[in-house]
């Protein structure tokens, strides 16, 4: 487990009980999974930053409610549209062996190299849908697209996954494309 976090259950439910919450630099959570009633939860707002800034949000997590362990993944993070803030957290109760679907982060490494060459990057999807056992959430799916150039397209199905991983995406989803800058568009047509 490379992450911990502690909250405490949440007394106060509610749009209003939220809002004072958030401005008490806490956010609202829940926990739930299949063995256990559905909690709301309350959460350091700089603990569920860091942890998204460090580590993004895949993969198993420890979190203490009061005083009791759970071992969980991330299901969801919801942020405010226009601030960017994180407003909300589901977790999910994770058992090691139970297959689970979750959303993993894809991360284009070599992104300078191509667009050093004049070439723009159009990342269509950040995030894939995949189901694994818990004990195998990756922390994000990597891919290098240094070797790209302009008219070159990344699909789901162009990425390698190791046999614990099953996609549930559409194999044919377009995750980056690779287009000439507009600058040298403009330089061929004169």
């Amino acid at each position: 487990m490379k992450y911990a976090f502690s909250s405490e259950v949440r007394k106060d439910l509610g749009k209003n009980a939220s809002h004072r919450l958030r401005e008490r630099g806490y956010v609202p959570a829940v926990i739930y999974g299949s063995n256990m009633n559905t909690l709301p939860l309350e959460i350091n707002s700089k603990e569920v930053e860091d942890f998204t800034r460090n580590y993004g949000s895949g993969g198993l997590v420890g979190l203490n409610v009061g005083g009791v362990n759970y071992t969980v993944f991330v299901k969801e993070i919801q942020k405010d549209p226009v601030t960017g803030k994180i407003i909300h957290v589901d977790f999910q109760q994770a058992s090691q062996n139970e297959r689970i679907n979750v959303s993993v982060p894809i991360i284009l490494r070599g992104k300078s190299s191509v667009e050093r060459g004049g070439s723009i990057i159009q990342q269509q999807l950040r995030d894939i849908e995949v189901e694994c056992s818990a004990r195998d959430i990756p922390k994000a799916l990597e891919f290098d697209i240094s070797q790209f150039k302009p008219g070159d397209i990344l699909k789901v199905a162009d990425m390698e996954f190791g046999q614990e991983i099953s996609i549930i995406q559409d194999p044919q989803s377009i995750i980056a494309s690779i287009a000439f800058a507009k600058d040298s568009i403009e330089e061929s047509e004169e």
